[in-house]
């Protein structure tokens, strides 16, 4: 009795089409379980905009973890100005864990490392496993071959990076563009 229930209901629904080759499946093209069944053209459109969307997330994601580190960066550094009476004064043991990790050594003496706190850094931990389970879920999406698929996470690469990816290139000092440089020359001999 199960199985001609079985057998009717299988009928009635279509299968999933998924395939190891490139291909432009939108109908009953399946995505990473048999719960993302896309049964309709709305569907499709409706996978690709979350796509998208699921890809500028991470980007966002990959910002906001540069942005903690520079917070973190900065509330230490105000932390040491309070700290050290003097730079001659500063230790390095006053703002690390170094019982639990080793600090990265300076090549400078006068050079203070910054390590974060335990819980700042199970923030950052928590923080990379959010980034390396969307870059193989991104990963994951790619392995179908399907070309809407494909284009739309090329698509959604290109705008997250141009979102969330715009920062400084470098700092430098003024004081560098003092000296007056000498005339480029176009001739080539």
């Amino acid at each position: 009795m199960s199985s001609s229930s079985s057998s009717s209901s299988s009928s009635t629904s279509a299968s999933c089409k998924i395939s190891m080759l490139w291909n432009w499946y939108t109908i009953d093209s399946c995505f990473l379980a048999r719960s993302w069944h896309v049964r309709s053209k709305s569907m499709f459109a409706g996978s690709c905009i979350g796509v998208f969307f699921f890809i500028l997330a991470y980007y966002w994601v990959h910002r906001v973890v540069k942005e903690y580190d520079n917070a973190i960066v900065d509330y230490k550094t105000a932390q040491l100005q309070i700290v050290c009476d003097n730079v001659d004064n500063c230790e390095n043991e006053k703002i690390n864990h170094s019982w639990l990790f080793t600090a990265k050594k300076s090549h400078n003496a006068d050079d203070v490392v910054i390590m974060p706190s335990i819980a700042e850094h199970s923030l950052k931990s928590l923080f990379f496993m959010v980034e390396w389970t969307c870059s193989y879920l991104i990963m994951l999406l790619w392995m179908y071959y399907n070309g809407y698929i494909i284009i739309t996470c090329i698509l959604g690469c290109f705008f997250g990076k141009l979102l969330f990816g715009y920062e400084p290139l470098a700092v430098v000092n003024k004081k560098s563009f003092t000296k007056v440089a000498a005339p480029v020359s176009k001739c080539c001999c």
